[in-house]
């Protein structure tokens, strides 16, 4: 049965399928001939199957760089997949203006982005009450000496795109590289993962434990983040999410507790490895009673099934002095570290 690809509710693009295009101006009918191929003279269109991201994403490339801009909305697209008899019906015809697929942050366009990697990662530490390193998480940033971008205004815009998948993953792949070239065995390696990008875990989360396993790093080290700004409606598919990586040997972390969707219900249905406090409750803690009662909470109810709390954006010595005295475990924010491409001492350990 045939599925069509809908850019309505950020759904995101999968590695296999069959991407068509129709158009009526002769500008667009050549470039068309020109990249995909003679068109079905029956149904006046042009489809190519691809078998992998990398060929869908050079096939639209391609259309991106030779289209005018006026050429638009007069070309259209449409992406189908091969689903299981038992799923239903789709009703929709799957053709949409094919600048729904492009999205631009910067000098260059998301897709650009993603198959010329055109970013990289930083590490921030993660410490023990006394200072000491025991991780780092990686965090996207622009390559050096390139254009800025916000990390956020790219996942933002590679979601409305559909192509939060293919980015998600590539920066997966960025951070284990990174961890594999500077990070020692027994340190733990934070990396963060959107799950709305992960349509099919066991198939969209391969390419990431294949990179671990060849890399010859111990999946124990390795932490994996939920990171979500979109309501998390599907707990059954965020479990099945945890259960893929948790049967490859992954520590799994929910990030931003207690701030939006990442609530203390949702907290308790996952019960993650560790908890990371998000910076509104820090900022401020050792003189405010309510952000103190709330980490107090966290900390209970994440110690029913074992969970390890991370307070995150930590920046001044006092509100490290009241989460020490609080008992949280371990913390991270600019008083330690800030994110760099190597691993650097720590600020209070140098200080100290």
């Amino acid at each position: 049965m045939v599925r069509y690809h809908t850019c309505q509710r950020h759904a995101p693009l999968r590695d296999c399928g069959h991407v068509e295009f129709a158009a009526d101006e002769l500008g667009a009918v050549a470039i068309l001939d020109e990249l995909v191929g003679p068109r079905n003279e029956s149904q006046a269109t042009w489809g190519i199957r691809y078998d992998n991201h990398q060929q869908l994403l050079q096939i639209l490339n391609g259309v991106q760089r030779k289209l005018q801009p006026h050429l638009g909305d007069n070309l259209r697209c449409r992406i189908s997949y091969e689903e299981e008899a038992d799923n239903p019906a789709d009703e929709s015809d799957g053709w949409v203006p094919i600048g729904r697929l492009f999205a631009r942050v910067g000098p260059h366009e998301v897709i650009d982005y993603i198959l010329n990697k055109r970013f990289s990662s930083y590490m921030q530490p993660i410490v023990q009450l006394n200072g000491t390193a025991i991780g780092y998480e990686f965090l996207l940033r622009p390559l050096p000496d390139h254009p800025p971008f916000r990390p956020a205004e790219l996942f933002s815009a590679a979601r409305e795109a559909g192509l939060h998948s293919f980015l998600d993953r590539e920066a997966r792949g960025s951070a284990i590289r990174l961890a594999k070239r500077q990070v020692p065995a027994g340190v733990k390696k934070f990396i963060n993962f959107l799950p709305s990008s992960i349509y099919r875990p066991e198939a969209c989360l391969q390419t990431t434990f294949e990179q671990i396993l060849m890399s010859g790093m111990d999946p124990a080290d390795f932490v994996f983040e939920v990171v979500e700004t979109e309501r998390l409606d599907d707990l059954d598919h965020l479990k099945r999410v945890f259960a893929a990586y948790r049967r490859q040997g992954i520590r799994l972390a929910m990030d931003d507790v207690g701030d939006g969707y990442a609530t203390l219900d949702v907290m308790d249905e996952l019960k993650p490895d560790y908890v990371k406090l998000d910076r509104k409750w820090v900022s401020g803690c050792h003189a405010d009673e309510r952000k103190q009662r709330h980490i107090e909470d966290v900390m209970e109810r994440a110690s029913r099934f074992h969970g390890v709390v991370l307070a995150e954006g930590v920046e001044r010595d006092e509100e490290w002095q009241y989460l020490r005295n609080a008992g949280v475990p371990l913390l991270q924010g600019y008083l330690f570290g800030k994110p760099s491409p190597v691993p650097m001492p720590t600020r209070v350990t140098a200080r100290a």
